[in-house]
């Protein structure tokens, strides 16, 4: 990657977490491991209780930070507070690996951004960072094992075909990109492990080619896989929907007119049944994955998992299933009771 110094340091360059991960060891020591993105450079820091032994204090507040978190005891604010108390030592780092990208990105950055990782440690009762020793077999972040046969089900791009657009930071995972025919794609990075298999999760967009949805139903179709050509998968490329709003409950909060909510509640009905009618089931129809598009269209995203909870209820990933949802989603926007 081509990289030149940037002037002017004194604040960090653009930063965010793509990945917290907390575990307990065999001897009870929790340990966490948080990834940072900043100009397409992964910091990984890595937490363990025995690491701030010497100061109680610090200890004692990371496992609170933890525990709150193990036993779903947090809050709006509970990733915030960690973070940048965690997170204090590094922004020093990151200032210091400030660079400008100098050439068109693309998703061979994202997908290959080197790793330097650090453990977080008390000296004198305060957080240090003690740069670690890199391991010298690169990891993947997102990746799914996928044999040659399931490959070729669908066209495949290495990630340096794929273009970021411009407007993508480079201290996040890209989501907007370019297909080398110019065709614009969301990119769905996909994460392994547990046995995952590239079936697993194209199985819904097959169902859908398959079952030949008109494209009146306004479900994302997957355009491509972002692989290596050797047999992992790094990525879906799926279609991109030009969303203004981030989803449904905003569109609703800003003040929809009530002619903007009748279209909707109207456009997921016919999105719903429209699945139904080609025997495939959305499983997973809540407020949060209903998108309003640029042109004021309503979107279903999220379709084929079967995930029950409050808003969707049992038995998931059913006729039955869908429909209780689309009732509450219905009421929702019109304000209705669903009772």
């Amino acid at each position: 990657m081509e990289q030149q110094s940037v002037a002017d340091i004194s604040t960090p360059p653009p930063w965010s977490v793509i990945e917290l991960m907390i575990s307990n060891g065999d001897t009870g020591d929790t340990s966490s491991e948080i990834t940072v993105l900043c100009d397409f450079v992964r910091f990984v820091i890595h937490t363990t209780e025995s690491g701030l032994a010497s100061s109680p204090e610090l200890k004692e507040r990371y496992c609170a930070f933890i525990n709150a978190s193990q036993n779903h005891e947090v809050d709006d604010s509970w990733d915030e507070d960690f973070f940048d108390w965690a997170l204090e030592p590094l922004l020093p780092v990151l200032r210091e690996h400030a660079v400008e990208v100098k050439h068109t990105a693309t998703l061979h950055d994202f997908v290959h951004a080197p790793i330097l990782e650090y453990s977080l440690e008390a000296q004198d009762n305060k957080l240090i960072l003690r740069q670690k020793k890199q391991d010298s077999d690169f990891r993947l972040m997102f990746s799914v094992s996928a044999p040659q046969n399931d490959r070729e089900l669908w066209p495949g791009y290495l990630p340096s075909d794929i273009k970021l657009h411009d407007a993508e930071s480079y201290d996040m995972i890209p989501r907007k990109v370019f297909l080398p025919d110019g065709t614009v794609a969301f990119f769905k990075a996909v994460r392994g492990g547990y046995g995952r298999h590239l079936e697993d999760v194209v199985a819904p967009y097959t169902k859908v080619r398959a079952s030949k949805l008109p494209e009146t139903v306004c479900v994302p179709r997957l355009l491509g896989l972002v692989h290596d050509g050797r047999g992992s998968v790094f990525g879906l490329l799926i279609t991109y929907i030009d969303c203004e709003e981030p989803d449904l409950i905003y569109a609703i909060d800003s003040g929809a007119s009530n002619a903007l909510r009748s279209k909707w509640a109207e456009q997921i009905t016919n999105i719903v049944h429209g699945l139904h009618e080609h025997d495939l089931v959305c499983g997973d129809a809540r407020r949060h994955n209903v998108l309003i598009d640029k042109d004021q269209n309503a979107w279903l995203i999220g379709f084929g998992h079967r995930y029950p909870d409050d808003w969707v209820p049992q038995p998931a990933g059913t006729i039955d299933g869908d429909l209780a949802a689309l009732r509450k989603i219905v009421c929702f926007i019109t304000g209705q009771s669903s009772q």
